[in-house]
């Protein structure tokens, strides 16, 4: 990962690779779930780091909610938000969401995460140029 998203949030570095071996070692029914952990670390940590003073509204929040009230960007919005859809039917016996599998969701978490680089550097280079 960047070391922007290493420092933004440790726990969803650690817990995406836990997942990742899980899905190399064959476990196929528990890395969907180790992936939908790793988006709710992602997308809470990402708001703490906007909100540094709102740590426990968001910790306690459900991560559907935290996407739909207070994500702005409506590309990380719309990833995290498919990215939650697909996670959550991961852990539940009858899917939703038929013709999903877990590359799909791997593919949202990671847009999630590209997008919120993305806003990170343009931020950056707004900041450093003005």
């Amino acid at each position: 990962f960047d070391q922007y998203i290493e420092d933004l949030s440790p726990s969803f570095c650690s817990i995406w690779n836990q997942a990742y071996q899980a899905e190399q070692s064959g476990l196929k029914d528990i890395c969907g779930p180790g992936y939908r952990k790793a988006l709710e670390y992602l997308i809470k940590d990402y708001l703490i780091s906007q909100n540094p003073n709102k740590r426990e509204y968001y910790q306690s929040k459900l991560l559907g909610n935290c996407i739909r009230d207070d994500i702005k960007d409506p590309r990380i919005k719309a990833c995290a938000e498919r990215a939650a859809w697909l996670g959550n039917d991961e852990v539940h016996y009858d899917k939703k969401w038929k013709g999903k599998e877990v590359k799909d969701l791997k593919t949202l978490i990671e847009l999630s995460l590209h997008w919120i680089l993305m806003e990170h550097l343009t931020g950056t280079y707004e900041t450093d140029m003005q």
